[in-house]
Parts: C-alpha cells; sequence; structure tokens
C-alpha cells in the first residue's frame, strides 16, 4: 500500500495531472461544501481543501491505510477545513444536508460502474450543485485500467439525464485525462 501512495503522490503524476489545471476548471467557491469521493491519499484533496477557504471539503474513502496517509498530510498543512469519512464499503456517505459539490477522480474502482458513480454522486447533490468526473482518455497514462474499463467522455452526456444530472462539457487534461462537468438539475 505505501508503494501506491507514493505512486499517487509523485512529481512524476504531478507532471502527467496537474491538479491546479483541474481545479481551475471546476465551478468552486470558497464558502462551498464538497466531497472528494475516493480521495485516496488525497492528491486533489489539498489543494481542492486550499481552494474552500470558508468552506468545508469532506475526503471519502473506503481504505484506511489511504485515509491515514491523508490524514498525516492534512495535519502537516494544518488545514482545519476537511473532514475525513470512512465509507465503510458504501461509495457515497450519507451527509446531513446536501453538498454544493462533488469531485470524482479516478473512483470507478471503488464505485462500480458510471450508472452508479452518476446517481450516488446526484444524491448528494443540492440543486445546481455540480459534479466533475476525472479519468483517463486513453491507456497512454502509466496507470490507466484496461482498454474495456476506460469510460468515454462522451459516455457521461448519455448517463447524466437519468441520474437527474445535466451534462455541461468535458475537456481534455494534460493529454492523457478528461475532465467532465455535470450540474444537478432544479427540482420541479
Amino acid at each position: 500500500m505505501e508503494e501506491e501512495i507514493r505512486r499517487l503522490l509523485s512529481y512524476r503524476r504531478q507532471e502527467e495531472l496537474d491538479p491546479f489545471e483541474v481545479l481551475a476548471f471546476l465551478p468552486i467557491e470558497a464558502a462551498q461544501r464538497v466531497a472528494d469521493i475516493g480521495c485516496g491519499p488525497g492528491y486533489f484533496t489539498i489543494p481542492l481543501a486550499k481552494y474552500l477557504l470558508e468552506g468545508r471539503l469532506y475526503a471519502v474513502d473506503d481504505r484506511q491505510e489511504m485515509l491515514d496517509a491523508l490524514r498525516e498530510r492534512v495535519r502537516k498543512t494544518r488545514l482545519g477545513n476537511v473532514e475525513i469519512v470512512e465509507s465503510k464499503g458504501a461509495p457515497f456517505p450519507s451527509m446531513a444536508e446536501p453538498l454544493d459539490g462533488v469531485f470524482l477522480a479516478f473512483a470507478l474502482d471503488q464505485v462500480g460502474t458510471p450508472e452508479e458513480l452518476m446517481r450516488g454522486a446526484a444524491g448528494l447533490l443540492r440543486p445546481e450543485g455540480w459534479c466533475a468526473v476525472v479519468e483517463w482518455l486513453n491507456r497512454e497514462a502509466a496507470d490507466a485500467p484496461p482498454v474495456e474499463r476506460l469510460v468515454p467522455p462522451d459516455r457521461w452526456r448519455e448517463l447524466a439525464p437519468a441520474a437527474g444530472l445535466d451534462f455541461r462539457w468535458w475537456r481534455t487534461i494534460g493529454g492523457k485525462y478528461y475532465m467532465a462537468l455535470m450540474r444537478k438539475r432544479q427540482e420541479a
């Protein structure tokens, strides 16, 4: 597990996938409540928390070793707005109030199917809340899954409506990854 944590936080990964470039495309605001689902050791968690100066970040994962590594990184950076949540087998925790945003980077391993990912994320969001998905664009990335597990970016356009989300856009990140953005529909 330590080797995986080192790989996930490596400088090589930062060269391929700059977390601040990814976050620059989010509709994030300083006072929002956001969940980082499948946060691992916090590759995106720490940058997200820095954006949320007056908000709250819920870092969710089902692997205790990842959460322990994240807890240490949060302690060292002295971020008081991060709540670490062990999901205990259920990828989407129950929240007392709906969230403003859900961030899912490479979370399909923990969630299962893209359909489950969309339904789970939508269930956490307030109306007009945002959902961002970061995934592999192709097999060129060193850590990409087998080709049959890749989810093409346009697939989110198809899946979002069934979950009550409106697909907004997708864009390439670093040539090997992409980010798709959806918004939860207003309630009628």
